[in-house]
């Protein structure tokens, strides 16, 4: 019978992406936390790794975030704080976030840009060691902002050329 890259009879085994025979495409994926679709109220953070994370943090440019939900680290159990410089997610169990490219969570924001930017990652293994990560590109928020630069705000300009004026 025909034989897969494994040279076997009867095999069926494929070479994947990376370049494994009979791999899963996941040992090639980049190392990447970026940043997905971004309204005036939420913004996807996703994440491509080649290995488990045990732990991640990161910051925002362009936003304030209020608060976390869902994604791989919601599926994984992570408790995700987010403070004034930064967004901390950790399992206080000892889980981690498998392998893998996906939604890592979501954040509620405010903006206070018209794009938003990850700033300072930092990763860390299984074993809490310190994985090198690269930040996706920026995001320009999907909202239209007013003259105040309020997004999907509705201050006008006035007759006399002045923002919220009367």
């Amino acid at each position: 019978g025909p034989s897969g890259c494994d040279e076997t009879c009867g095999s069926a085994l494929e070479f994947d992406d990376c370049g494994i025979c009979g791999g899963d495409g996941i040992s090639c994926l980049p190392s990447l936390i970026s940043l997905g679709s971004a309204t005036e109220s939420t913004v996807e953070v996703l994440y491509s790794s080649s290995t488990d994370i045990g732990g991640f943090q990161f910051g925002l440019d362009g936003a304030t975030a209020t608060g976390a939900s869902g994604g791989a680290a919601g599926d994984a159990g992570f408790d995700v704080t987010v403070g004034s410089a930064a967004i901390l997610g950790v399992s206080f169990t000892g889980a981690s976030i498998p392998a893998g490219e996906g939604l890592l969570t979501v954040l509620e924001v405010t903006p206070t840009s018209e794009s938003v930017c990850l700033a300072d990652i930092v990763v860390s293994s299984t074993a809490a060691t310190g994985l090198a990560f690269d930040a996706g590109a920026c995001k320009v928020f999907d909202c239209v902002y007013d003259c105040a630069g309020v997004c999907n705000g509705d201050t006008t300009i006035d007759e006399c050329g002045v923002c919220g004026g009367d």
